[in-house]
């Protein structure tokens, strides 16, 4: 069974770093024309960035956009903080629909304490430095 469990795992990770490819399909006069450019971006992959995260974790997150890091500038007010993950810092930000797991379930309870300098993995849309927390694991 676990050498099973450890090639599927394997091989999920491995697909999930390959290049991404980008397809458009047009249609004129009932003929369609598939166009498909290699755009060079690796998927999101956490494997290997020397983090505390369990291997259970770090399969999720390269299944998506994610980030583990330490907590900075924390805001609870406006629910709100930095996160540095390998030296570059990105300015993460939740919505309604967040989920929280880990030391916290809830928002009121995630951002009820200062969480400055917590360990916390982070899922959700990555757009340069911003992150949008669909998931906030404290770990």
């Amino acid at each position: 069974m676990k050498p099973t469990l450890l090639a599927l795992l394997t091989a999920a990770l491995l697909a999930s770093c390959a290049p991404k490819t980008e397809s458009t399909e047009t249609s004129t006069d009932g003929t369609t024309t598939t166009t498909t450019a290699d755009t060079g971006v690796a998927a999101d992959s956490t494997m290997n960035n020397d983090d505390s995260a369990n291997t259970s974790e770090e399969v999720d997150m390269a299944a998506g956009d994610g980030l583990e890091g330490m907590v900075m500038n924390f805001d609870g007010t406006a629910k709100t903080f930095g996160l540095n993950e390998n030296d570059k810092n990105y300015e993460v930000s939740v919505t309604e629909t967040t989920t929280y797991e880990g030391g916290a379930t809830t928002s009121d309870e995630f951002f009820g304490t200062d969480r400055n300098d917590a360990n916390v993995a982070v899922e959700g849309e990555i757009e340069g430095e911003k992150l949008v927390a669909s998931k906030i694991t404290l770990n």
